[in-house]
């Protein structure tokens, strides 16, 4: 994981409520385990497009970190680019002030998602935080449309890995 680390720490550490329905509140107890999210009602293949595309726009995080994480993952071969691409912007823009911010609160698993501020932030911060968004905001939607594009076309791989995958990620597997 230590390509992604930044990724990791940014979609996963900064959106940690999207796993606490999961039971997991934190990165590290994410190591080496993969993030089952509750299968619907419906398999998603049989789902409409465009409430599909929603579910997993909605849960980016969950699907980055089973990404990362598990090499056996369906289209993950496809969807590296786009995650190297989003690591090599964060590093490029460590400074900007946005991207500072969710790395800081990725790594104190603290919720930061610079699209959708939350209304108990201090003005002054908001307000800082807005005028620098636009790094952040042009990497995420780049990285959202392409993860979701590719997880759109694997939906049936997808669905299979989800009714056969376990939690745990076997070690001598996974390296």
């Amino acid at each position: 994981m230590s390509e992604f680390q930044m990724t990791h720490v940014a979609l996963v550490g900064a959106r940690i409520q999207s796993f606490q329905p999961l039971g997991f509140h934190s990165r590290s107890e994410l190591t080496m385990r993969r993030a089952l999210p509750e299968p619907g009602a419906v398999l998603m293949q049989h789902m409409d497009q465009a409430e599909l595309r929603a579910q997993f726009a909605r849960q980016l995080p969950i699907w980055v970190h089973n990404v990362i994480t598990d090499h056996g993952f369906p289209g993950r071969q496809r969807m590296l680019m786009h995650l190297r691409r989003f690591e090599g912007e964060l590093r490029d823009n460590r400074d900007n002030e946005v991207v500072a911010e969710v790395l800081n609160a990725g790594f104190r698993n603290r919720q930061l998602d610079p699209l959708h501020l939350p209304a108990s932030m201090p003005l002054r911060q908001r307000c800082s935080m807005l005028m620098n968004v636009e790094t952040w905001q042009e990497s995420y939607r780049q990285l959202e449309q392409a993860m979701v594009d590719v997880l759109s076309e694997e939906v049936e791989a997808i669905d299979t890995w989800l009714a056969t995958a376990e939690p745990e990620i076997d070690h001598a597997v996974a390296v």
